[in-house]
Parts: C-alpha cells; sequence; structure tokens
C-alpha cells in the first residue's frame, strides 16, 4: 500500500478535534482548557489508531488545580467520555490516517505535532 503523498497537517486536525469538546470552541478557552482538550485529542488520536496511551490524569489534575472551573469549559466533566467522542470523530474523518502522535502541545495559538508512520507490514 503506497503513503499518501500530501496529507493535512496533523497539527490542524488534533487542532481542530480539541474545539470540538470545548463548550464555546469560537470563545478563547483558558490556557488550561485549551491545554486539556488538545491532551484528550493526543490521546483519543493514538487510541483510535491502535497505539497505547499513557496516564494523562495526572497531567489534567494539574490543569485543574491551576483552574478548578476547566471542566465548565469543556463539554463534559468525564476524560474518557471526551477521548470517547474524540476517538469517534477520528473514525468518522480520518479513518485511514495511521499516524501516531509521538509529541504535541502549545504555544499561544500554535499547536506543534510531532508523528511517526507505523511501520509497513
Amino acid at each position: 500500500m503506497q503513503r499518501q503523498a500530501i496529507r493535512r497537517p496533523l497539527s490542524d486536525i488534533i487542532k481542530k478535534m480539541a474545539c470540538t469538546v470545548l463548550r464555546q470552541p469560537e470563545a478563547q478557552p483558558s490556557s488550561e482548557a485549551a491545554h486539556a482538550a488538545l491532551l484528550l485529542a493526543h490521546m483519543a488520536w493514538n487510541r483510535a489508531a491502535g497505539f497505547g496511551t499513557p496516564d494523562y490524569r495526572p497531567i489534567l489534575r494539574d490543569f485543574e488545580t491551576s483552574n478548578p472551573g476547566l471542566w465548565n469549559e469543556l463539554t463534559s466533566s468525564d476524560a474518557e467520555v471526551l477521548i470517547a467522542a474524540l476517538v469517534r470523530y477520528k473514525q468518522v474523518h480520518h479513518l485511514h490516517d495511521h499516524r501516531q502522535v509521538v509529541v504535541c502541545g502549545m504555544r499561544g495559538d500554535s499547536v506543534h505535532v510531532e508523528w511517526i508512520d507505523p511501520p509497513l507490514n
């Protein structure tokens, strides 16, 4: 199977996914809510692509400690519910994109994603 020659930047895709779990995606979220949504999108992408995901909960707790109102900015206060919704989003919109996200972060409004292709079988 030949790899797709031109793919959308994964940073754009992950950012769009993250926005789907923000209660008001058109509004400027708090830094913690934006980072949490991005983290959950990262976890969902890899989970949907069949890769393991590390324990993200300690990072979410840090965000929540910094901003106790964090969950009010997201569409659910249950991280697994949000990840499940994001997994479905990936399956619907990017089913055949099998890249693995290895680094995902944000500085200001700029999302940075590093990824690798899975090995060819």
